[in-house]
């Protein structure tokens, strides 16, 4: 078992210096990799904390006993604040969220400093930090952590669902890694939180249950830095995280158009068609809201609202059907016959095999091969 332990352990120092050295030599420093070159400083200390305590070295377990006492308790917050440099302006983000990490600077200050003084010195007056109180504080890390994963992914869900009225093209800004991240962090947390629970009913495990969360976090660790590292920012326009907070109390009013509205929404949707239909912006990959709005001369704002309330449809939505008719002719045209199923979704503007897979069949209710199949 302590071999298994030592493997996996020596495995997980190696990947976060791996991670840590590779967001050292980016020079120029999103606020998101700031945070990670954060995370993974504490994780790294976590998985040589308990590396130290399987091996009994007592110099580094001390050395390494604050990063690894506070990391809960300070990963929590700082999670929910990644995600958020995903998506938000990075001025006055981490200014507002430094609240946030109050209780991270208390339990440090209060319970785990005095503990290293105590270990030290054995003062009467610090005592307390080996009292039943404060092992029940430490239990109750977890609840912290599930609470702020929760928060973190409900943050995540509605930036990401908002991100279909900007971008056409959602594989650059994928984020749905981060959430199988955060499912498997709240199912490990709560298996966690769970063999507390058992230990503190029915006494404690003959071995260390905490190495289990250790090993779980080392596999999360490798997830994470794959693709964290070099995650783009899904920065999205102001107009529509406004629109999403005031969406529940607009929700009556947006569906009632004025008639001198519902004209000018009429004549932008035909020169939006017009413009569909002639220039096929929808074959740039890369398009945006603000690109198609900058070729029909509207804003961004204008256009995603037309989409929305008049035409009921989202900007994703609308280009991946005209993309999903352009994959359709030429399919059927003996022009592309030597061209695969994927070639020819790259030529009408898809940058994703699973993604244009996806949709096509949600289109047509056949995979592209059995829609090619289908017309041979």
């Amino acid at each position: 078992m302590n071999l298994i332990l030592d493997f996996f352990l020596v495995t997980g120092v190696v990947i976060n210096a791996i991670i840590l050295v590779q967001l050292l030599r980016i020079k120029k420093k999103a606020l998101s990799q700031k945070i990670l070159l954060i995370l993974f400083s504490l994780l790294f200390c976590v998985a040589l904390y308990f590396y130290a305590l399987l091996h009994n070295i007592t110099w580094l377990a001390k050395l390494c006993f604050l990063p690894n006492d506070v990391t809960i308790i300070t990963l929590a917050p700082l999670l929910l604040l990644y995600v958020k440099s995903l998506f938000l302006e990075e001025k006055s983000l981490v200014k507002n969220h430094l609240k946030h990490f109050t209780p991270a600077v208390l339990f440090a200050l209060s319970i785990t400093i005095p503990t290293i003084i105590f270990n030290s010195y054995h003062s009467n007056a610090l005592a307390y930090t080996h009292s039943n109180i404060v092992r029940f504080i430490i239990r109750t890390e977890n609840i912290y952590f599930l609470l702020y994963l929760t928060i973190s992914l409900r943050f995540l869900l509605k930036h990401q669902k908002l991100s279909k009225y900007e971008y056409s093209n959602l594989t650059k800004y994928d984020l749905n890694w981060i959430k199988v991240m955060l499912i498997s962090a709240l199912s490990i947390i709560g298996l966690d939180l769970a063999l507390k629970v058992y230990e503190s009913i029915l006494g404690d495990f003959s071995w260390n249950a905490d190495f289990l969360s250790v090993l779980a976090m080392i596999i999360l660790v490798s997830y994470l830095g794959f693709y964290g590292i070099n995650q783009s920012k899904v920065l999205l326009p102001s107009f529509l995280l406004q629109n999403d907070t005031k969406s529940k109390s607009n929700k009556a009013e947006n569906k009632i158009l004025s008639a001198e509205k519902k004209q000018e929404f009429e004549h932008l949707k035909h020169k939006l068609i017009s413009t569909l239909n002639t220039n096929h912006p929808y074959l740039d990959e890369d398009l945006t809201l603000g690109k198609l709005a900058q070729q029909i001369s509207t804003t961004d704002k204008t256009l995603s609202t037309m989409l929305n309330q008049y035409m009921k449809t989202t900007f994703y939505d609308l280009i991946n059907t005209y993309r999903v008719e352009a994959v359709k002719k030429k399919i059927k045209s003996d022009h592309y016959n030597n061209y695969n199923l994927f070639g020819i979704a790259c030529e009408c503007g898809f940058k994703s095999r699973t993604s244009f897979n996806r949709i096509f069949k949600k289109e047509t209710g056949l995979s592209p091969s059995e829609f090619k199949n289908s017309k041979s």
